[in-house]
């Protein structure tokens, strides 16, 4: 496991449109199961009716974390639509990709952070980035904003989550610009 100097945590976007996505995808499901019973593919619905209650109480549950303050995550109801379509006849292309946003639908909406390390910088997004420093011009705090300018005039500037006190920016600031600086060292 590899320890960072600083991490840097940045405000979070809304991921309105990732729960609308899920919210259609849970629709979908239900209806389609519905329909299923309705032209009688399953021979004891019993099953799909367990499922499709699962998938509902777990939307429910999902909307009251939202109303509380929470991030919902609907990947166990798109977990349970997804067994849902395994059983239906001729539905395994749509019960992958039920299965595939289930899986991947955490990991889009975890915390943008920002880590600093001595040998580099590394982003957590879905995949992980990594920048050595040799491959950054500057990387500074200034007024709760993280700046990272790379050598290719590629830019990066995110609003960070909490406000930084003076000191650990001008202590944040001096870490980066002395790896910087000993990345153009050229050993002898």
């Amino acid at each position: 496991m590899r320890l960072f100097d600083y991490i840097i945590v940045c405000k979070s976007p809304d991921y309105k449109n990732i729960d609308r996505i899920s919210q259609f995808m849970l629709l979908l499901s239900i209806l389609g199961f519905s329909f299923g019973i309705y032209r009688g593919f399953f021979k004891q619905p019993s099953l799909i009716i367990a499922i499709m209650t699962s998938v509902v109480c777990w939307w429910i549950f999902c909307i009251y974390q939202k109303k509380k303050g929470a991030i919902p995550y609907y990947r166990l109801g798109l977990l349970f639509a997804s067994w849902g379509w395994f059983l239906l006849p001729n539905a395994l292309i749509i019960a992958g990709i039920f299965l595939i946003g289930a899986l991947f639908e955490r990991q889009v909406k975890f915390p943008y952070e920002i880590a600093f390390d001595p040998q580099g910088i590394v982003i957590n997004t879905f995949p992980k980035k990594h920048y050595p420093w040799i491959a950054i011009q500057n990387a500074i705090i200034k007024d709760d904003v993280i700046t990272i300018d790379f050598q290719n005039n590629k830019i990066i500037q995110k609003d960070i989550n909490e406000p930084v006190s003076v000191s650990i920016t001008n202590e944040f600031n001096q870490f980066c610009k002395e790896q910087i600086n000993n990345s153009r060292v050229v050993p002898s």
